[in-house]
């Protein structure tokens, strides 16, 4: 058992890079650990991938209200912890799959030239995440895979903890449905 979600979990060394990229999530983990690789000084900007909302922003529009999404308060927790406004960078759309927000920034990491970009997930969502980031960089650029120091996962245990069990497997569930919907 404790094998099924070692092998979710990747993690590379880490190399000063262009970019660090928070992928989309309702985690806090995953921005908490971009703001720490900033402030240790692994890149200088820092790109906040857009998860679909709740209330998409044409509802709220039309409802006159201003409430704040979830990359509002990713945000909002970067600033707190120094990273200054200017190199923070909003994804315009929101992505809402892990292969979406890969050709995302393969598209964006080309058209800014970056070599090396650092992409933060949780750690059951490294694995997955990794294949499919490298896959759509092709070689023009490195990946740098980075789970969150902030998650505490236990796959020595995974399958007595509510969080780790939905964790490890979605995964699995996800690497199903990625094989099947080629």
């Amino acid at each position: 058992m404790p094998f099924a979600a070692q092998r979710l979990i990747h993690s590379d060394p880490l190399v000063r890079s262009d970019l660090i990229v928070v992928l989309g999530s309702y985690r806090l983990e995953r921005p908490l650990e971009a703001g720490a690789l900033f402030r240790e000084g692994w890149a200088s900007r820092i790109l906040l991938l857009r998860s679909p909302d709740v209330a998409t922003s044409g509802l709220l529009r039309q409802l006159h209200l201003r409430l704040p999404v979830w990359l509002d308060i990713e945000r909002d927790a970067l600033l707190q912890m120094s990273v200054p406004p200017s190199a923070i960078i909003d994804a315009p759309l929101a992505l809402d799959t892990t292969r979406a927000e890969s050709e995302f920034v393969a598209d964006y990491a080309r058209s800014h030239r970056y070599h090396r970009v650092i992409v933060v997930t949780s750690p059951y969502h490294s694995g997955r995440a990794v294949r499919l980031f490298r896959r759509a960089a092709g070689g023009s650029f490195v990946v740098i895979m980075r789970p969150s120091r902030y998650d505490s996962p236990d796959p020595e245990h995974w399958w007595r903890r509510a969080p780790d069990r939905t964790d490890v497997v979605l995964e699995y569930l996800k690497t199903i449905h990625g094989l099947v919907a080629r």
